[in-house]
């Protein structure tokens, strides 16, 4: 069995690469989905701070 090394080494570079750039979009998005949870929440509580004042 002759061993093909030129054509194993490219296919693992270009599936490293895949890999690597999937992962940094998945850890960029759940980035994304948590500031803006935490914005969404910081915002809600400063609504909700608001209007309790208001009332008293």
């Amino acid at each position: 069995m002759v061993f093909l090394a030129g054509e194993w080494v490219p296919a693992w570079l270009g599936m490293s690469v895949a890999f690597l750039v999937a992962g940094l979009g998945v850890a960029g998005l759940g980035w994304w989905v948590i500031r803006g949870d935490a914005r969404n929440r910081a915002a809600e509580d400063a609504t909700l701070e608001t209007e309790s004042a208001e009332h008293h």
